[in-house]
Formats: C-alpha cells, structure tokens, sequence
C-alpha cells in the first residue's frame, strides 16, 4: 500500500481546512441576510454541487494522465478558493467562492482511485477506511479551530476560517507535489479519444500476459453502472445517507443554537466528537468487520445505526441526548463510507475505477445537495425535529435497499 501514508496526510490537512470553515458559514450567511433555503444550501449545498459537477471529469482525467497531476493542480485551485472566501464581502461573493471550492473538490474521485491502485481485493476496504479516516480526522480537528477563529472578533465571520484553510491547502499542494508517488502506471492509463485495440493487438497482449482474453470496448461510467443493477443499487443507498449526513451538517448550527444555545463554539466541539468517531469506525473496525461478516452487511449495519442517530436527534430535550446523538450518528456513518466504496470497486473494472468511483462520489456530492436544499426551508418552517424524521424515512429506504441487494 505503498503511497497510502502520503495520501492520507493530502487528505487530511485538505479536510481539516475544509471543517475550519464549515461552522461559522450558515451564521455568517444569515448575518449577510440569506434566505431560509441559502442559510443552509448556500455552503455546503453550493459546495457539493459544483463538487458533483467536477467530481466525474477529475476521476475521468485521472484516468488518463494519472493520480498526480489531478491531485496537484485541483489543490492549487484550493488555495485560490479559500482565499477568496476570506476576503468574501457580499453574499453573492460568498457563494461564488463556495462554487470555486466545490469545483476543486471534485478531486476526492482521484484520491479513492490512488487508493484502489495501491492496495490488493483482500485489502482494499481497510486501505480505503484508512484514507477515509483522514476524512474523519481532517474534520475532526478542523470544526473546533473553526469556532474560534470564527468568532475571535466578536462576531461571526470567515476572514480568519478561510485564511487558515488556505494555508493548510498549500501544505497539502507542496506535500503532493514533493512526496506522492504516482500510482498509475503510463500503460494502465485509459486517454481521452484513445483507439480500441485491434483483435491482433489483443491477442498479442493476452499471449505476452500468458493469458487468453477478450477485448473489452471501453465504457462510459454511466454505461458500466446502467448495465449493473448491483452498482444501481449501491449507489442509491449512498445518496440516501448523503441526503441525510447533508441536512444534518448543515441545520446543525441552527439546532444547536435555537434548542440548547450552543455556540460556534460548542458546536465546533460536538463536530469534533463527530468526527472523532467517524474515523475511529473507518480506520480501526471496518478492516476487521469486513473481513468477518463482509462489505455488505457492514454497510447495512452501518445505515440502521445511521437511522437510530437521527431519531435521537428529532426526540432530543437535553444536551445529553445532542451529544449521544452526535456520536452515534458519526460512529455510523464513517463505517458506511469504506463499505460501500470498497463494494462498487469490486464491481468496477480496473480501466474503469477512476470514473466509476468518480461516479459514486457524484451521487454522494448529489445527497449533500439535496440535504441542504431541504434542511433549511424544511427546518424554519414545521420546526427542529423536522430534517431529521426526513432523514430518518430515506435512510431506513437506503437500509432496505442494500439489504435487498445482499439476499440477491
């Protein structure tokens, strides 16, 4: 898993910069005057669609000229997008960056892709909960430094969130660029326009192999995922527990504040305890529980816990339950991440992995849209336990679906 440690620190520091300026956003925004609907999807709503946008074109473009040069030039980007954020004046600025951002997100395609390179079938979901950890560790240290600095003027504001990011992403772009080895070989590369290989062609390459085999035409993701109900139904269960880790996420500032007057930074605390858990499943037990009882009934467990989170959240009269809520819901949805993406990697051809992983984050980037879109509207007009019992109904739907899929 040669590379995995170098693409985990890129990860990591990516994320922290990422969770800085995830908490103070929705209060900001309301000072600026946003609607009910902007409040919520003017950040992380704005940031994933653009994300969903791009996520497939830089997985596809990994594919082609390699992990490295995708990873380098979207964390250049980065930086430009968080500095501009810092120095975002008016709301329309404000989510203009956001977009900016969310385009140079769309790298995370690449970043799973160089973990699938490096790792074997029987290790590929503990490589892949070890990546993703970064994810959970990245946030976990990023909402609590995100609360202060939010607020160390007095009053909400990104100024000195977003200058913290930035400076975080341009440790990640000079990590990238000095240490990360490059994962995909030139022959493995799948280029733009590239011919399909003769039948003579591929007889010689099959005899060199020491191999029969037959020439595959090369496919489209959306191809290789309409012609397999598998993929459908696996990507289906992710965008129901995006939906609902987006709603959360983003009317959590409001919640917290409205029921048990937390502040930015309280709230920076619990997302830290969040995220805390979250990497503890990914990185520490779903290796293991993988390879006891498999990808697939983890990634169910993992909905129904995801669900029960929810709940908790909807019947919540205390701080305590908050904060139990918090780390059940974390706990949950960190195992549900490596179980899933290890599961459509196996469904994946390796000359397809890059895009159909690209894919699979699009539809996540798809949920944390839709998430947002409704959490804010939903929230100011029929009350706080509303997102939640949302939430709620869609991931027992994701739960029934993969459990269908795992009998079949």
């Amino acid at each position: 898993m040669k590379g995995l440690g170098v693409l985990w620190l890129v990860v990591f520091i990516s994320l922290a910069g990422f969770g800085i300026t995830t908490i103070p956003f929705p209060i900001v925004a309301e000072q600026m005057g946003a609607s009910d609907f902007w409040k919520t999807f003017g950040g992380s709503g704005v940031f994933s669609l653009f994300q969903l946008l791009s996520t497939p074109v830089w997985g596809r473009c990994s594919d082609a000229y390699g992990r490295k040069p995708i990873l380098v030039l979207s964390l250049l980007g980065t930086v430009f997008a968080f500095v501009w954020l810092a120095y975002a004046d008016t709301l329309t600025s404000l989510l203009l960056s956001r977009a900016f951002g969310g385009i140079m997100s769309g790298n995370l395609a690449a970043a799973f892709a160089y973990a699938t390179d490096v790792t074997t079938e029987e290790n590929r979901a503990k490589g892949l909960g070890i990546v993703a950890s970064a994810f959970g560790i990245g946030f976990a240290l990023g909402p609590p430094i995100g609360g202060f600095l939010g607020t160390v003027d007095g009053v909400a504001s990104m100024h000195w969130p977003a200058l913290a990011s930035a400076a975080l992403a341009l440790i990640a772009l000079v990590g990238c660029a000095l240490f990360l080895p490059e994962s995909l070989p030139p022959a493995s590369r799948k280029p733009f326009g590239a011919a399909k290989p003769t039948a003579v062609e591929t007889a010689v390459d099959a005899s060199s192999a020491g191999a029969a085999t037959t020439a595959r035409p090369s496919r489209s993701a959306l191809t290789a995922l309409r012609s397999n109900p598998v993929l459908i139904g696996l990507v289906a269960s992710s965008v129901m527990v995006a939906v609902a880790a987006g709603a959360m996420q983003s009317v959590y500032q409001f919640w917290g504040r409205d029921l048990f007057q937390f502040t930015l930074r309280d709230v920076g605390l619990q997302f830290m305890a969040f995220a805390l858990l979250s990497a503890v499943g990914q990185a520490g037990l779903t290796g293991p529980l993988t390879r006891r009882f498999g990808e697939r009934r983890v990634a169910v467990a993992s909905i129904i816990g995801v669900t029960v989170g929810l709940l908790l959240f909807a019947t919540a009269a205390t701080p305590g339950m908050a904060w139990l809520a918090i780390c059940i819901f974390g706990f949950a949805n960190g195992m549900f991440l490596p179980a899933v993406s290890s599961l459509i990697s196996f469904e994946a051809a390796a000359d397809e992995r890059g895009a159909i992983m690209g894919l699979f984050n699009a539809s996540s980037s798809a949920g944390r849209i839709v998430g947002p879109a409704l959490s804010g509207p939903i929230y100011f007009k029929f009350g706080p336990a509303a997102p939640f019992l949302l939430s709620a109904v869609l991931t027992v739907g994701g739960a029934l679906l993969m459990a269908r899929r795992a009998r079949r």
